[in-house]
């Protein structure tokens, strides 16, 4: 009888829209939209209304022409596809993420916007050629299932910025970093771009035992364009320096 409900309910699912096309700004990108998350929807809903990150995505509006934005913590792919569709400014977009979830909607979303920017699933950090144990599990985003998830792990090989910049010979303009926690690696990992001459801003989400990294980013001569305070974290746009 239960699985006769599910049956259902996914036939019925599937006359629901599958995409949704989002336009913020000058930007414009389509968007899978994965019906048992909620996450991914009320997001959508947020950024669409500018209620998501609005300095961020004005940042990312404003990019110059020709820049070059790795974007790491791509998660289902919004901010990359939100740059990459800023074809006249021929900006190009580098997305990175190990969250096999995740990266499963941001695999999706890039086709939908003609691949327009590369994704790389990869953990970026300090060093690269580890072996990283990922925890996560099947959460559904459906509330009355969570009880349900199915917890799980998987291995995802490290990978160093400095080392993926060098082999594909490539020095990036702009930085977005929102990794949960994992700031001080992903820096770590990239002390040759931090010090490049070609490197303008790094948007960084910092989680509040982190906030060190504000110390960090000064000594090497960064400075704070504009911050953001929220309740477990803030964002911070740092400046090179003249």
């Amino acid at each position: 009888m239960l699985l006769s409900v599910y049956y259902f309910l996914a036939k019925m699912f599937r006359s629901l829209p599958k995409t949704k096309k989002l336009t913020l700004l000058d930007m414009s990108a389509t968007f899978f939209v994965p019906i048992n998350n909620h996450y991914i929807c009320d997001d959508l809903i947020d950024i669409s209304k500018h209620k998501r990150e609005p300095a961020l995505y004005s940042w990312i509006n404003n990019l110059n022409t020709g820049s070059v934005l790795f974007d790491i913590g791509t998660s289902y792919g919004q901010e990359s596809s939100l740059a990459s569709s800023l074809i006249q400014k021929n900006i190009s977009v580098f997305g990175f993420d190990c969250s096999l979830y995740q990266s499963h909607f941001c695999a999706l979303n890039r086709r939908l916007n003609g691949n327009r920017f590369r994704f790389i699933f990869a953990a970026i950090g300090s060093k690269s050629g580890d072996l990283l144990t990922i925890k996560a599990n099947s959460d559904t985003h459906i509330p009355a299932l969570h009880k349900k998830n199915v917890p799980y792990e998987y291995e995802v090989m490290s990978l160093a910025l400095d080392d993926f910049a060098t082999s594909q010979n490539i020095q990036p303009t702009h930085l977005k970093i929102d990794v949960d926690g994992a700031e001080f690696e992903v820096l770590k990992g990239a002390k040759k771009i931090l010090k490049s001459q070609a490197l303008k801003e790094v948007f960084i989400e910092i989680d509040n035992e982190n906030i060190a990294i504000k110390d960090y980013m000064a000594s090497l001569g960064f400075t704070v364009k504009w911050q953001v305070e929220k309740e477990l974290n803030v964002d911070i746009l740092f400046s090179k320096s003249a």
